[in-house]
């Protein structure tokens, strides 16, 4: 099988690898290495880097169409990554089966309990000195209302491909108290500036947006901000790069 070259929002998918090959002994080899994907979904699955590395790879994803995609890629290149059916925030394996766990952007998804969930159960399936990789959305993204209507604090509903989705949005002490249990082995902030959004967002609608920022602004001094709308669209995600405590 040709390399698969994964898409551009995976470079942290390939800092995980390299993280890991950084951290194996010396006499160790990744072919007796057992990793998870949670939400392994997609017509281009990540579980497929570290397939072609020589792991044993498992991946799950509660998504039957996404899982399909992935299936079918499986089906393309005539290779068996164990792919099934899942729910992150309650997974099947034991205590303890895997030496790596990560996911990417599938559990920016879940409400903020469901999130604390998850990470418990990617910390019970992993072993004690295995390293884990996920991220959640930053707080610092803005505006809100670009994912929706925000029901409960931080937890925005609104509609992507199609369906009602949520999206938990994190401040940095709440995301750090998500993996207090980990050793953090490296974290980092990415802020991706929607400036094309932010161009095509006319008065009208900025002046819509004002409730985000009444406690800052006046209105009229928020109508002036208009001319610097590029600078202020922005979505924030932090990533995690961890370790369970052996």
């Amino acid at each position: 099988m040709r390399n698969i070259v994964l898409r551009r929002n995976a470079p942290f998918v390939y800092a995980f690898l390299s993280l890991i090959n950084a951290d194996l002994d010396q006499a160790e080899t990744l072919d007796q290495k057992k990793v998870l994907d949670c939400a392994a979904g997609g017509p281009v699955p990540p579980l497929v880097l570290f397939h072609q590395h020589g792991f044993q790879t498992w991946g799950i994803d509660i998504s039957g169409e996404q899982l399909q995609e992935a299936e079918a890629f499986c089906d393309q290149h005539g290779i068996n990554m164990n792919l099934s059916a899942g729910d992150m925030r309650q997974m099947s394996f034991e205590d303890e089966t895997f030496d790596y766990v990560y996911e990417h952007y599938s559990m920016c998804h879940l409400t903020k309990k469901d999130t604390a969930l998850a990470i418990g159960e990617m910390y019970r399936v992993l072993k004690k000195g295995g390293l884990c990789f996920l991220g959640v959305i930053s707080m610092d993204t803005w505006p809100k209302t670009l994912l929706g209507e925000e029901k409960e604090p931080g937890e925005i509903w609104g509609e992507e491909h199609g369906e009602l989705t949520s999206h938990s949005l994190f401040t940095d002490e709440e995301s750090d108290q998500l993996v207090s249990a980990w050793e953090i082995v490296g974290k980092e902030k990415i802020v991706r500036y929607l400036r094309g959004l932010a161009e095509e967002t006319s008065l009208e609608d900025w002046m819509d947006i004002y409730p985000e920022v009444q406690n800052d602004y006046s209105r009229a001094a928020w109508k002036t901000e208009y001319g610097k709308r590029a600078n202020k669209f922005k979505y924030a995600h932090t990533y995690y790069f961890l370790r369970k405590p052996a």
